[in-house]
């Protein structure tokens, strides 16, 4: 059976989702819930709004017959950071535009983010037990909980830069820490506010977990593989930097970007650092706010425009990217300039 969505609001998917399977919705104390119908098998997906850029998903079923769950491109300029834990069966899906198949198994997590405009697939396998945690962060929540200076790893790097909207996919086993935290969750003895409260704690302190393993494996990896760059590894490097600043506008992936250079996307994030003593992501965006400065003094184009010159799809993530690299707003810096 296959379900399609056009929406990433909770509320308007599980509309659809009942529309689609005749599953039956209800909210109860703190927690939306949609119990699975009697045909498609025996289950439910529970739902907690933890705060605003912060949604807990906990699903607990067993299916008669496979779902696949559809979510098609849409308009909406949301679309969450996932980070899903799975306690028991296998989910697997797809991203447009990831030539891998994702898949999150029995003792282990995936961090995953599809841009609206990203058509993805979910399947459920059927006459298993599946039991997953899902913590949905917006991304300018997750940037609150991290600095740019402490992300060390890959992922991290990649996930707070998310004004290049390219879909990332990446998976991890669960740690001892984390199986606690997570069977904390399902048992959760409270209820109404206390209940919400606690699982918000425990979101959190998952989220906080799963920093501190991606930092410790990157180190551990770096430490191994901490070679010196040959001369053409620097040539490939300085290459790549030109074309991102060549391309300010419409920038290619970062895994594309180490195609067109000739290297694999570890040695391009990792050499970019040592090179420059940023990341590549960090660069782009300099360039970005250096560009987008000299035209606003110009008085020749209206911040939105000159947000679309730039490269950014959402004017509110240009507001705060300027006034994080010069301290006001793009309008007050050009009501303020001399030019």
């Amino acid at each position: 059976m296959k379900a399609s969505f056009t929406s990433t609001d909770f509320q308007e998917a599980a509309a659809e989702f009942q529309q689609q399977t005749g599953s039956e919705y209800q909210f109860c104390g703190c927690e939306d819930i949609l119990t699975l119908p009697k045909n498609l098998g025996d289950g439910r997906i529970r739902r907690v709004n933890l705060r605003d850029g912060l949604e807990l998903f906990v699903q607990e079923h067993r299916l008669d017959e496979g779902l696949i769950l559809e979510y098609l491109d849409t308009p909406s300029t949301y679309s969450p950071i996932a980070l899903k834990f799975c306690l028991s069966g296998l989910v697997s899906g797809s991203i447009e535009g990831v030539d891998t198949d994702l898949f999150t198994s029995l003792g282990n997590h995936s961090l995953l983010y599809c841009p609206p405009d990203r058509k993805s697939t979910v399947e459920l396998t059927a006459a298993s037990k599946i039991c997953t945690i899902e913590l949905a962060i917006a991304p300018e929540v997750f940037q609150t909980m991290i600095d740019e200076r402490e992300c060390h790893s890959l992922e991290l790097q990649y996930i707070y830069n998310l004004d290049i909207a390219a879909p990332y996919w990446q998976s991890g086993k669960t740690n001892s820490l984390m199986a606690i935290a997570l069977q904390q969750i399902l048992q959760c003895p409270y209820q109404g506010a206390t209940r919400r409260l606690y699982l918000e704690g425990k979101s959190l302190e998952l989220i906080a977990l799963y920093l501190a393993q991606s930092t410790a494996v990157f180190q551990k990896n770096n430490t191994q593989k901490q070679n010196q760059l040959k001369p053409d590894d620097v040539s490939r490097i300085q290459q790549a930097k030109e074309i991102l600043i060549c391309h300010l506008e419409n920038p290619p992936s970062l895994l594309n970007l180490a195609r067109q250079v000739g290297l694999n996307d570890y040695k391009l994030k990792l050499g970019f650092r040592q090179v420059y003593g940023t990341t590549a992501f960090a660069c782009l965006r300099e360039h970005r706010m250096q560009q987008a400065k000299q035209l606003l003094e110009t008085k020749q184009f209206d911040v939105a425009t000159v947000a679309q010159m730039v490269g950014y799809a959402s004017l509110s993530s240009f507001y705060r990217a300027f006034k994080k690299q010069f301290g006001m707003s793009p309008g007050s810096y050009q009501a303020n300039s001399n030019s």
